[in-house]
């Protein structure tokens, strides 16, 4: 879109929002083609309805439908101004949408009833009764015509804006049509949420949430997900009356809820897809690589079978690998996708060419499987059985296949027959029960949905609804669904667990306080760089539940971040008398009476936290520092060595040690530690001047300070 065009679009929603009817109206006018006839007469129509509504306003006389008249006026205005860009962009913007557009404006004949009534009689032209006895390439030629009509309905429905009552119900009868194979039915609710995700209509939004009552599980699923999209796209104008009145139909069932629900967190899992694919490509796959040659000569030793090897095991211990995978398993189990990765580059067959290919079931009839696969249909049964993979990268996997050679396949498809995976436990897998297949279904139709929108040739044409974190709460028409506590908890603890912290934070803000809500926010707000509005949070869960060692940690820690050592140190010092021998606390203490300038204190208190813990190099740090604050260079310089050789120095250790150096008169010493801290002269004069003070309570002639950065020059 044009930025003229996305400018107008801005000042005519920003008019309607806002209550200036009159000046939407005047804008409206101005953009809408002069051909657009029906188009124009609407705006004329609202235009007189409002004057109406302001006639009988000035009456005096009450009006308790006026709220009601203005909110459909509000969302025909919306409705107008979509449809005036649509006239604009339609002349000659090459996108596929409109591609796709202009070339069903030149079909009229071919209408959604007409081309709905097409796609009944290929159905059953190619069911099982209508092609038995019949010739193979009989059957290819009826099965080619079938999918073209598939493909021709899902274009018509995706591109036409507005839908007709007429159109809406003939697709609201398909979808709800058992005669139809499902994989019809469940393109025609795909081709609907494409639709109203590129321009907002009511009536599409109404037929998807109609479709949700369906007891079809997964057409029910698909147009869940479809109008939770569609109201997260168009938070405002799907807050109707209309919509309200179609979800308080569907509230009346406790299948609703539920569904709602699941659909939400699916879509929240969403999130973490690109974290998980990174984390692969970083991480898990380089790792795998190194460990290649030892894999290598174990898998070609029959005497050490691989599964049975400890030094496998101790491998992937070593390696960290195995702590990776667990985390990826753990990701998996929560429903996370580990195979958008893997499947990414494989979404380049010219069967993805086309968005109704995204959204198709999986199955072994279709034509590419079948070209692929031949007779043997074992591998696609197997494949079509998998219950981890999604719709769309079983495809992949599929027509990955066609590039190999024959006896390659046949490999493969033996290796897979010899493997622990048996068709008969697979098929037996399918009976499962019916919250567990709602959950399969939502999982895979989430993931084709989700590749769609992100491997798609020409995914940056789409808006793309995963680009940020769907938050039920930001949707008003659910605010309903999402009143309960315990549904706003739940949410909030998956935000939580899964490290979304500004929307746990939102919802956490928004259930009755307790101890571990506070808790949590304080985490959250400390995670998201806010400590000082996070030891708010510790505070309030401080008094909910005094004296909880966790609280009294992360109060402290906050309250140090936030620059406000004193207030911590109160915090650290309760802890103490919970927990007197933590050399943890002793550290912090200590740290905050270094931040106060308390020298003799803090020093006091990094001793105590060695004694305390004698293994631990922690202490030494800020012991080596604070006995060279306390011009014990020699205990300093004790605790620096005793640093550097337990840990590698960091480029703070070397400036301190540079300064330690100086203020012993070693300069040569001190020159050195200075180049490791950096090499360039303007760094380390800033430095040598921040620290000038401290320099000079050392006994540093800070006239050298110039002298020691120039000499880098």
């Amino acid at each position: 879109m044009n930025r003229n065009i996305e400018d107008y679009r801005k000042a005519v929603e920003n008019a309607v929002s806002n209550d200036k009817i009159k000046e939407a109206l005047r804008l409206l006018r101005t953009m809408v083609p002069g051909a657009a006839n029906e188009l124009r007469a609407e705006i004329e129509h609202v235009g007189e309805d409002y004057d109406r509504i302001i006639n009988y306003a000035l009456t005096g006389n009450p009006d308790p439908s006026r709220n009601d008249q203005l909110s459909y006026i509000r969302s025909r205005l919306y409705s107008a101004l979509d449809l005036a860009i649509r006239e604009k962009e339609i002349v000659d913007t090459p996108t596929l949408y409109y591609n796709t557009a202009r070339t069903e404006r030149l079909r009229p004949a071919e209408s959604i009833p007409a081309l709905v009534e097409a796609l009944r009689h290929t159905a059953e032209a190619t069911s099982t009764f209508s092609t038995a006895g019949l010739p193979a390439a009989e059957v290819k030629t009826r099965r080619l015509a079938a999918e073209a009509a598939e493909r021709r309905v899902f274009e018509r429905v995706w591109v036409t804006v507005p839908l007709s009552a007429d159109d809406a119900g003939v697709l609201m009868d398909a979808a709800a049509d058992d005669s139809l194979p499902e994989r019809d039915r469940l393109l025609i609710i795909s081709a609907l949420t494409l639709n109203a995700l590129q321009f907002y209509s009511e009536r599409t939004l109404l037929t998807l949430l109609r479709a949700a009552q369906s007891e079809n599980i997964a057409v029910r699923i698909r147009a869940t997900v479809g109008a939770v999209l569609v109201m997260d796209r168009w938070p405002r104008r799907s807050n109707s009356i209309a919509v309200d009145m179609q979800l308080s139909i569907l509230r009346q069932t406790e299948r609703w809820s539920k569904d709602v629900e699941m659909v939400m967190l699916q879509l929240i899992r969403t999130a973490d897809v690109e974290k998980i694919s990174r984390q692969m490509q970083q991480e898990i796959i380089p790792e795998m690589m190194k460990l290649r040659p030892d894999l290598y000569k174990r898998i070609n030793n029959p005497e050490e079978p691989i599964e049975m090897n400890p030094e496998w095991e101790e491998m992937l211990e070593k390696s960290g690998l195995r702590s990776k995978l667990e985390k990826l398993s753990e990701m998996q189990s929560d429903g996370g996708d580990l195979f958008f990765s893997a499947f990414s580059m494989l979404k380049g067959y010219a069967f993805f060419n086309h968005p109704s290919a995204w959204f198709l079931p999986f199955e072994t009839e279709r034509s590419e499987v079948a070209e692929t696969l031949g007779h043997d249909l074992t591998m696609g049964e197997m494949v079509r059985l998998a219950p981890t993979m999604c719709d769309g990268d079983k495809y992949s996997f599929i027509l990955s296949l066609h590039q190999l050679p024959e006896v390659h396949k046949q490999a493969i498809t033996s290796q897979l027959e010899q493997s622990n995976v048996n068709l008969a436990e697979l098929a037996g897998a399918e009976l499962m029960p019916e919250e567990q297949t709602r959950r399969s279904l939502l999982a895979r139709y989430v993931q084709d949905l989700y590749r769609f929108f992100r491997l798609f040739r020409r995914k940056g044409e789409f808006i793309d609804p995963f680009a940020r974190i769907i938050n039920p709460v930001g949707i008003p028409a659910l605010a309903a669904d999402f009143r309960e506590e315990e549904k706003l908890r739940l949410v909030g603890e998956f935000f939580f667990k899964h490290g979304h912290w500004d929307e746990a934070i939102e919802l956490f803000r928004r259930v009755t306080p307790d101890h571990q809500s506070w808790q949590k926010i304080g985490l959250a707000l400390r995670k998201t760089g806010h400590p000082a509005e996070a030891a708010e949070a510790f505070e309030k869960a401080d008094m909910e539940r005094p004296d909880s060692t966790w609280t009294l940690h992360q109060l402290g820690m906050a309250f140090r971040a936030a620059g406000m050592p004193d207030k911590a140190l109160v915090a650290f010092n309760r802890l103490e008398n919970i927990e007197p021998d933590s050399a943890a606390n002793a550290l912090n203490i200590g740290y905050c009476h270094l931040e106060l300038g308390n020298y003799h204190e803090a020093l006091h208190n990094f001793y105590k936290a060695e004694f305390m813990d004698e293994k631990s190099s922690k202490p030494l740090r800020p012991i080596a520092w604070s006995a060279f604050i306390n011009g014990d260079f020699e205990t300093s310089r004790k605790y620096f060595d005793r640093l550097m050789a337990v840990e590698t120095p960091t480029h703070t250790d070397y400036l301190n040690m540079g300064h330690l150096a100086l203020a012993m008169g070693q300069m040569r010493e001190a020159l050195n530690f200075y180049r490791l801290f950096s090499p360039e002269p303007s760094k380390l004069r800033d430095a040598l001047r921040a620290d000038s003070d401290l320099l000079l309570t050392a006994g540093v002639d800070i006239t050298l300070i110039p002298l020691i950065a120039d000499f880098y020059e």
